[in-house]
């Protein structure tokens, strides 16, 4: 059992993230990257991880202790094909909670959240200089 996040686990949790939104008939790809990496393009999902390795709840039900960590994506766009940043933003966001919302069944590495109304918070945009930046934060408990 580790306290940090392992690389396979870190590697499940960008794979999962979805990557393409479609708005109207027009698909829109991101490139995806950790926060350390450099930012090319737009529209970009930045990912960080914070806080890991927090012991913080033995599951009742097998016994198993989780450490909690919190996931930080950022949601960096632009206008692009005609379509303002927001509605970009907003497209992606939607897509990513959807996704970790079905992660109440374990990833590979067992990588979780528990409840997605209380591990998912809520998006925060923030606009400069035409680029939209939303932000999801993410519970996400691992053993």
């Amino acid at each position: 059992m580790s306290r940090v996040f392992t690389e396979a686990q870190k590697k499940e949790i960008f794979k999962q993230l979805p990557a393409a939104v479609t708005i109207d008939t027009t698909e829109i790809n991101a490139s995806k990257i950790w926060s350390n990496q450099e930012l090319t393009s737009y529209p970009t999902i930045s990912l960080n991880v914070s806080n890991d390795g927090i012991q913080h709840i033995r599951d009742v039900y097998d016994g198993v202790l989780y450490y909690q960590s919190t996931l930080t994506i950022h949601i960096l766009t632009k206008e692009a094909s005609g379509i303002n940043g927001a509605i970009i933003a907003d497209a992606f966001s939607q897509a990513i909670i959807t996704e970790i919302e079905s992660w109440t069944t374990p990833l590979t590495g067992d990588v979780r959240i528990f409840n997605a109304e209380e591990d998912i918070h809520s998006v925060q945009p923030s606009y400069a200089d035409h680029i939209f930046d939303y932000i999801i934060s993410i519970d996400l408990y691992h053993a």
